[in-house]
């Protein structure tokens, strides 16, 4: 079965760009990656998709891996409300996937005591 892993949280400063990376070692030639994203209090949202090469569109871009071993999804200027959990699946035309989650949590602006 098709697994992906990624980190349990990231953190940025507002307005700068976010990189979600995602491992996923055990990927066959059909899988599909794709990206979502579940905000505080609702369902999940299609963020972005792809194969083989990169991709991009108004919400992010997603860079793969020549090997399509890894990849990362980019958010251009994270704001607060791009805070939520993000999901990266491995889709296959026999509708099995492999899921893990992680969190971006912007940095807004606190300074640590």
């Amino acid at each position: 079965d098709a697994k992906t892993t990624q980190p349990n949280s990231m953190e940025s400063n507002e307005e700068e760009p976010v990189h979600l990376p995602c491992n996923h070692s055990t990927i066959s030639g059909a899988d599909y990656i794709y990206w979502y994203r579940q905000l505080p209090s609702a369902g999940p949202e299609y963020v972005i998709h792809g194969t083989t090469s990169n991709v991009n569109n108004r919400m992010a871009s997603l860079t793969i891996a020549e090997d399509k071993k890894s990849s990362t999804l980019i958010l251009h200027r994270a704001t607060l409300r791009d805070a939520a959990v993000y999901y990266c699946i491995l889709r296959d035309h026999s509708g099995t996937d492999g899921a893990a989650p992680v969190q971006y949590l912007p940095d807004c602006g606190r300074e640590d005591i």
